[in-house]
C-alpha cells in the first residue's frame, strides 16, 4: 500500500519535536555542584568514638560521595596532608566540576594527616575555581579544629561572598571543643549555610547526609523547571560584560578551543558588552591588556566555559579604578603594575610600563574576587605591595586610592647603591620549622635599586601604603646595610621626604 507523502512529513515533524524536547532536557546545566574541603591536619589522628577521626571521615566520605545525585558534579581540596608546620600545604586534588567520584574517594583514602589547619586559604582556593560558574556550588568544610595559620576565616568568607561568586558554605565540626565552635559556626553563617557538629562516625554520617539532602532538593527543583524549546542552530554563545571605563586598557580577547588549542576568535578592543557565537564545546577565554609603544599585550586567563547548542554562558567582569596622586604617578621607574589574588603570589594581571606608562593606572577589568595591587619598580628584586584586599564585584567599579609614599632626599657625600623599606607592622616570618623555634625579620616591602647605574631614580617618590617603617641604606663597599631610620611614619595622603643625613 502506498503511504501518502503528508504522513511522512507529519512523522518527521513529530520526531523532530521529540528530539528537540529531549535535547533541551538533557542539556540542562543548572544543577548544583559540591566541593569538599577535607581537614588532614595532624590532629585528625585523634579519637572519634571507637576509631580515629581520619579513619571515620574516610569511611563516611566513601559512602556519601557515591550516593550524591548523578547530576551533581564534585570537587576536593585537602590541607595539612603533606608537610608539618606548613601553612601553604593546601592541594586541589579534584577540580570543582568533576564527574570522577571514584577518583575523589581514592584521593581521600590516600590522605595521611601531618600538618596545620589553613582554613582561610583553602576556602579562597576553592572559591577561585568558581569565578566563571553560573550554578551555585555547595562548599563543605570538614574540620576538627579552627584556623591555625594566623588568618580570620570568617572575615575571609564574608569578603568572598561580597564578590558575587555563587557558593554556599556548610561546616562540619568534627570532635571539636565548645570554644572552637564559635569560629566554625561564624564561617557557616557568613557563607549562607549551616554549622553541623559530629563526634563519631555515625554523627559525621548524619551531618553529611543533612547537607546532601539539601543538594538533592536543589536537583529536584532543577528537574522540575519547564524548558522552553527554541529553534536550535547548533551554536551556543559567550557573553562578555565589563564596566565601560575598563575598555581603555583593553587590547582584545582570545577564545581558544580547548580540545585542540586553536584560537577560534581574536578581537581588538570591544564594547562593554559583546556576544560571541561558538559551536558546542569547551573554550578558554583570554583577556588581553594593552602595552604602550606597540608592545605585545599581556594576557589574563578568565578560565574555561563549556557551551551547548542554544546555550548562553555569561562572563561578568568588575573593574579596578586607580586614584593615584600625581606626584607618585610621575615618580620612580615603574616596570610593571600587577594585580594578584589577595594574600598569594598568583598574578592575575600584569601591565608593562614599556618606557611609557600610558596604561599603568587606567582602569583594569578582572573577574569578581579579592586582590592585592603591586608595583614592580625597575631593578627592584621583587614587586612592592601598595594595596591589599581589594574587593571586586561583577559589573561594578572598585576605586583604589594610592596617595602615600616616600622619597629619599638625594645624597651627594656618600656613594649609596640602594635602600630598603621594611614594614614594622609585618608579621615576623620563620625560615625554620616550628620545632626549631627560630625566626627572622620580615623581608623588605620596597627595595630601591638604580637601573643601569642611574642613581637619580633613588631620589624619586615611591608608592607605599601608610604605616610604620624601618629604613636601611646600602653603601658601596660595605657588606651590611646601615640602619638609617628605626621608625618612620608615613601618613595616608603623604609623600614623606626622608633626609638620611649621609
Amino acid at each position: 500500500m502506498r503511504v501518502p507523502y503528508p504522513f511522512f512529513k507529519l512523522m518527521a515533524c513529530a520526531l523532530f519535536i521529540l528530539f528537540m524536547s529531549f535535547s533541551a532536557t538533557a542539556s540542562a546545566s543548572g544543577y548544583p555542584e559540591v566541593t569538599f574541603i577535607f581537614d588532614a591536619s595532624g590532629s585528625m589522628w585523634g579519637k572519634a568514638g571507637a576509631t580515629t577521626k581520619i579513619e571515620a571521615a574516610k569511611a563516611v566520605m566513601s559512602q556519601i560521595v557515591p550516593s550524591l545525585p548523578p547530576e551533581v558534579k564534585v570537587g576536593l581540596v585537602a590541607y595539612g596532608h603533606r608537610r608539618k608546620g606548613d601553612c601553604k600545604d593546601i592541594e586541589v586534588l579534584i577540580l570543582s566540576g568533576s564527574d570522577d567520584r571514584t577518583a575523589l574517594v581514592e584521593k581521600v583514602q590516600a590522605l595521611q594527616p601531618k600538618g596545620k589547619t589553613p582554613i582561610s586559604d583553602a576556602i579562597s582556593i576553592v572559591v577561585e575555581q568558581l569565578k566563571t560558574k553560573e550554578t551555585e556550588t555547595t562548599i563543605v568544610l570538614i574540620s576538627d579544629g579552627i584556623e591555625t595559620c594566623a588568618a580570620d576565616p570568617c572575615q575571609a568568607v564574608k569578603d568572598l561572598k561580597q564578590t558575587g561568586i555563587k557558593f554556599v558554605m556548610y561546616v562540619v565540626g568534627f570532635g571539636i571543643s565548645e570554644e572552637d565552635t564559635k569560629q566554625l559556626n561564624c564561617l557557616a553563617t557568613a557563607g549562607g549555610g549551616t554549622y553541623l557538629m559530629a563526634n563519631d562516625m555515625e554523627s559525621l554520617r548524619d551531618a553529611l547526609n543533612t547537607v546532601t539532602k539539601g543538594i538533592e532538593k536543589k536537583v529536584e527543583v532543577e528537574k522540575a523547571k519547564s524548558v522552553q524549546v527554541k529553534s536550535k542552530t547548533g551554536l551556543g554563545k559567550i557573553t562578555l560584560r565589563m564596566p565601560e571605563s575598563t575598555r581603555k586598557g583593553m587590547a582584545g580577547i582570545k577564545i581558544i578551543r580547548v580540545s585542540d588549542g586553536k584560537v577560534i576568535k581574536k578581537t581588538e578592543r570591544l564594547k562593554a558588552e559583546t556576544t560571541h557565537p561558538a559551536v558546542s564545546g569547551e573554550y578558554a577565554i583570554e583577556y588581553l591588556f594593552a602595552t604602550p609603544n606597540y608592545g605585545d599585550p599581556t594576557v589574563t586567563k578568565l578560565g574555561t566555559v563549556t557551551i551547548s547548542a542554544g546555550e548562553i554562558k555569561e562572563i561578568n567582569l568588575g573593574g579596578i579604578v586607580f586614584n593615584v596622586a600625581e606626584t607618585l604617578k610621575k615618580g620612580a621607574c615603574v616596570e610593571q603594575v600587577i594585580i594578584a589574588e589577595a594574600g598569594s603570589d598568583r598574578t592575575v594581571v600584569t601591565v608593562n610600563d614599556n618606557h611609557n606608562g600610558y596604561y599603568n593606572f587606567v582602569p583594569k577589568a578582572v573577574l569578581p574576587g579579592i586582590y592585592d595591587i603591586l608595583i614592580h619598580y625597575s631593578h627592584s628584586p621583587k614587586p612592592t605591595q601598595v594595596a591589599a584586599d581589594v574587593i571586586v564585584k561583577p559589573g561594578q567599579e572598585t576605586v583604589v586610592t594610592l596617595d602615600s609614599g616616600i622619597a629619599f632626599k638625594e645624597v651627594t657625600g656618600t656613594d649609596i647603591s640602594g635602600w630598603d623599606l621594611i614594614s614594622l607592622s609585618s608579621e615576623v616570618i620563620s625560615d625554620k620549622t616550628e620545632d626549631e623555634g627560630a625566626s627572622i625579620a620580615a623581608s623588605p616591602l620596597l627595595q630601591a635599586r638604580p637601573p643601569h647605574g642611574n642613581k637619580s631614580t633613588l631620589w624619586t617618590p615611591y608608592m607605599v601604603p601608610s604605616g610604620k617603617y624601618r629604613l636601611l641604606v646600602h653603601v658601596e663597599g660595605m657588606d651590611e646595610p646601615l640602619p638609617a631610620a628605626e621608625e618612620l611614619i608615613i601618613e595616608k595622603g603623604q609623600t614623606l621626604i626622608f633626609d638620611s643625613g649621609l
